[in-house]
């Protein structure tokens, strides 16, 4: 007996934006943490403008438990820059703590281009820690070395790096480090 075809996510592929709306909203109510990395990979592709607003709003609201672990395993999975800092820019909308992953944040702030070094600067400004100190130190001291890389004298990563380096230095002075 062949099988029916999966037309359950129809609904993204809908030039409706009624359409869209509704199927989003079935998901909302019957989703999975599981479904995460597909509605993501459709978000980063998608040209349609509404679908990308939509889907910024939706993936950015997901409160379920487990949604930091889920989004952290989609982020760090992704290698493209450009996709990684989209990602990045959902996780800061979502007001999620990434305290525990502060390091890995510093390292794209100073390995990628000026929008997800800002994209992670606004992550890590949101952190509310507390972080042991050896990962305090261990971001300050990566940040330096961003910093003390060679690039043209009005680079605006490197102002934001300045930025991100004295809000490493405030939250260790502010003391919410682990010893």
């Amino acid at each position: 007996m062949p099988k029916k075809k999966d037309d359950s996510w129809a609904w993204l592929n809908a030039e409706e934006e009624e359409t869209f709306r509704t199927g989003l909203a079935s998901l909302e109510e019957k989703g999975t943490l599981s479904l995460l990395g597909r509605l993501t990979e459709f978000y980063l592709e998608t040209p349609v403008d509404f679908k990308k607003r939509r889907l910024h709003l939706f993936l950015s609201s997901i409160t379920k438990k487990g949604i930091r672990e889920a989004w952290w395993g989609i982020v760090h999975a992704e290698n493209n820059l450009s996709k990684k800092a989209q990602i990045i820019n959902i996780l800061w909308n979502s007001r999620i703590d990434f305290s525990p992953y502060l390091i890995e944040f510093v390292l794209w702030a100073g390995q990628g281009d000026y929008m997800l070094t800002l994209e992670c600067l606004t992550v890590i400004e949101q952190m509310e820690g507390p972080f042991q100190e050896e990962k305090m130190l261990d971001a300050i001291c990566l940040v330096k070395d961003f910093l003390s890389q060679p690039s043209e004298k009005d680079d605006p990563k490197k102002a934001l790096l300045r930025d991100l380096a004295e809000h490493l230095n405030r939250l260790d002075q502010d003391d919410i480090t682990l010893l």
